[in-house]
């Protein structure tokens, strides 16, 4: 972690727990115009500027770079405003779900940002997220395209290996959950198992006076920690990931049925990626939330967090690094002597398993056949650097880059 990521957390903490600054006194005084650019860099890449920007604000060290610098707050400001407006039109999608008798369950994006209090709209959702069960998937696009969403991603039919169906309308993107961690690999499957009986759940959070039906707090904060740590084994996830499952676990904990959440991250392995982002938000972001296990590598992980941005697939070699990871997994071939599986990693890049290309293509269910051309469709677009891969020497770089972020998972016991 480097000075300006530093900062970053410390900006981050007084904009969260205030209390928590030693003394009360702010922990920024004297960054230059250059530092505070390079703050607001970090925080994007976070997808948390609108409120690391609204703490700033606070600062007198920041009066002479937003006078001269008006920008950072026009932008700011276009993103909250935004976000108003993404909430409103979801909680209008919401009340037609009602009315033709369906009630999504709500998950991550507009529960999470509830509990940021008055700054909930200073935290930005790229979509919002419903879960629903197949039987009423029909229903649901119905209700979509009465209302002008118009489908972006369809699920060809093949609702059982299906992540989502993505709908969009103007500013506003809806990812309709069927399997919502994927079908890629054993451990997202695993994942889904966690949630088939959910849609008993009953209860409600009342947002602008919509009553919006979402997980009871034991299994959203258990989907939250798992969403995370499937970005973080394939590609990385962020600190807004990271504030999410703090602040939920801060609000919600008492009703939270802590033996069950321990079942659950055993059963995939994540019961050390939790202890660390407890004990590094009780560290640096001035939570006082109870120790949960043994930490494991909490500097490694913030390290990599800080790093990796919001889902760590911002470039072409995040992303590549994730199918490299992705595929690693699957196969459980990593091991000491990682150097041996080189040309099995890039394979397995260049060309993915059947279960990938069943989750990639859904109709290759039903016509397997189809395979050889999406393999030679794949090929072209290879050789034509139309991929993340692009050259011999980027798919090296990704395999380097791939070869550390594998080391980290050992760590957690996910290789």
């Amino acid at each position: 972690m480097n000075k300006t990521e530093a900062t970053f957390l410390a900006i981050l903490k007084d904009a969260l727990h205030p209390a928590a600054t030693t003394n009360g006194e702010r922990p920024v005084s004297d960054l230059a115009d250059d530092d505070w650019a390079a703050v607001f860099e970090v925080a994007r890449a976070q997808n948390l500027f609108p409120l690391v920007y609204d703490a700033a604000m606070g600062y007198p060290a920041f009066a002479e770079f937003e006078q001269a610098h008006p920008r950072y707050f026009t932008a700011a400001t276009a993103s909250v405003t935004t976000q108003m407006q993404k909430t409103e039109a979801f909680l209008s999608l919401y009340r037609a779900f009602l009315n033709a008798g369906l009630a999504p369950i709500t998950i991550k994006g507009l529960i999470c940002r509830t509990l940021y209090g008055q700054r909930a709209d200073f935290r930005p959702s790229g979509d919002e997220d419903i879960l629903i069960e197949k039987k009423d998937y029909e229903k649901a696009v119905g209700v979509l395209t009465a209302c002008e969403y118009q489908c972006v991603e369809e699920p060809d039919k093949a609702l059982d290996v299906a992540q989502e169906a993505t709908f969009c309308r103007e500013n506003l993107t809806i990812e309709l959950h069927l399997n919502p961690f994927g079908t890629e690999s054993a451990i997202q499957e695993t994942m889904n198992d966690w949630f088939r009986d959910v849609f008993q759940s009953d209860e409600t959070v009342t947002v602008h006076n919509v009553p919006v039906r979402t997980l009871p707090p034991t299994d959203h904060f258990l989907f939250l920690t798992f969403h995370a740590f499937r970005h973080f084994i394939a590609s990385g996830c962020g600190i807004r990931l990271m504030l999410d499952i703090l602040l939920f676990a801060e609000k919600y904990g008492e009703r939270i049925d802590w033996a069950y959440v321990d079942k659950g991250l055993a059963d995939v392995g994540a019961s050390g990626f939790l202890a660390d982002l407890v004990a590094i938000g009780n560290f640096y972001l001035g939570f006082d939330l109870p120790p949960y296990g043994d930490p494991v590598c909490p500097k490694a992980l913030l390290d990599d967090m800080c790093h990796k941005g919001t889902f760590g697939n911002s470039t072409n070699q995040d992303r590549m690094v994730g199918r490299m990871l992705t595929g690693t997994i699957q196969n459980k071939k990593a091991d000491d002597g990682v150097q041996n599986n080189r040309l099995a990693v890039y394979f397995r890049t260049l060309f993915p398993t059947w279960k990938t290309w069943i989750s990639l293509k859904p109709y290759l269910k039903d016509k397997p056949w189809m395979v050889f051309p999406e393999w030679f469709w794949r090929a072209g677009r290879h050789l034509r650097g139309e991929t993340a891969v692009g050259n011999l020497k980027s798919l090296n770089q990704g395999y380097q880059a791939a070869a550390e972020r594998m080391k980290l998972l050992k760590k957690y016991g996910v290789l």
